[in-house]
């Protein structure tokens, strides 16, 4: 049996290292059989301060379904047409709006400055130099200003052949992602039967796995899949986790 596990909101919370008791829930899990991956929105190099080094090596879904990465490495990523991205960049610059973008590792931010910039880099990689890594592949783009978000979209419809957004419930920010971006589609990809996976998550990039999946738990009340589900809180995953293990030992 599969079972996929959203990061943030599901099974990592107020951004920081996974709990332990989440972490041995989810090893049970393994020694019982169970295959693990994780699907999330931050890139590789966001992901591994907040996973327990055990799952380094782990299949991991990255930036909402455009990078893939395993054993600590980028595999594959989907990433924006360099000219097409570049020119919306320089009308991001020119309207003044706060930015990331992620390429396979590194990462760049807006002259604008926000809050979150400084998060990234608490993490521990500082931000690279933008007008380079603008050349280089870009395989998400967070806009930290969600009131322009009309304003960006109308922009990304005129300059992107092609892209998704995803909002992030509770955040005043959005990713831009290359089209047919998404967790679903990643684990399509890696050849996981939908119908032998169980998945948790908690936000609106998660619907399309939990509608797909054989059993769906939702971490928290944020949505509301058109499927089956088992609702979750915070405090009630690392049971879960054990619980599910102990049925799989059965």
């Amino acid at each position: 049996m599969n079972f996929v596990f959203d990061l943030d909101g599901t099974t990592v919370f107020q951004a920081q290292r996974m709990h332990d008791d989440i972490r041995d829930g989810l090893l049970a899990l393994e020694r019982s059989g169970g295959n693990v991956y994780f699907a999330t929105a931050r890139p590789l190099r966001d992901t591994l301060p907040v996973l327990p080094e055990c799952f380094w090596h782990h299949p991991i879904i990255g930036c909402n379904g455009a990078m893939f990465s395993q054993n600590k490495a980028v595999v594959k990523a989907h990433s924006f047409d360099p000219a097409q991205v570049g020119a919306l960049l320089a009308w991001l610059d020119n309207h003044q709006i706060a930015y990331l973008f992620d390429g396979h590792w590194q990462y760049a931010i807006s002259d604008k400055p926000h809050h979150f910039h400084q998060h990234v880099a608490d993490l521990g990689i500082p931000p690279g130099c933008n007008q380079t890594l603008r050349h280089e592949p870009i395989v998400k783009l967070l806009i930290l200003e969600d009131a322009h978000h009309d304003q960006v979209k109308h922009m990304c419809k005129q300059t992107l052949n092609s892209f998704e957004i995803y909002h992030h419930n509770g955040h005043h920010c959005f990713d831009l992602v290359p089209a047919r971006s998404n967790k679903l589609t990643a684990l399509l990809e890696l050849g996981l039967d939908m119908q032998q996976t169980v998945c948790f998550g908690n936000d609106v990039n998660d619907i399309a796995m939990l509608e797909a999946a054989q059993q769906a738990y939702v971490v928290g009340k944020q949505i509301a899949p058109n499927c089956e589900y088992v609702q979750l809180t915070e405090q009630t995953v690392a049971l879960t986790l054990h619980q599910l293990a102990n049925n799989l030992c059965v």
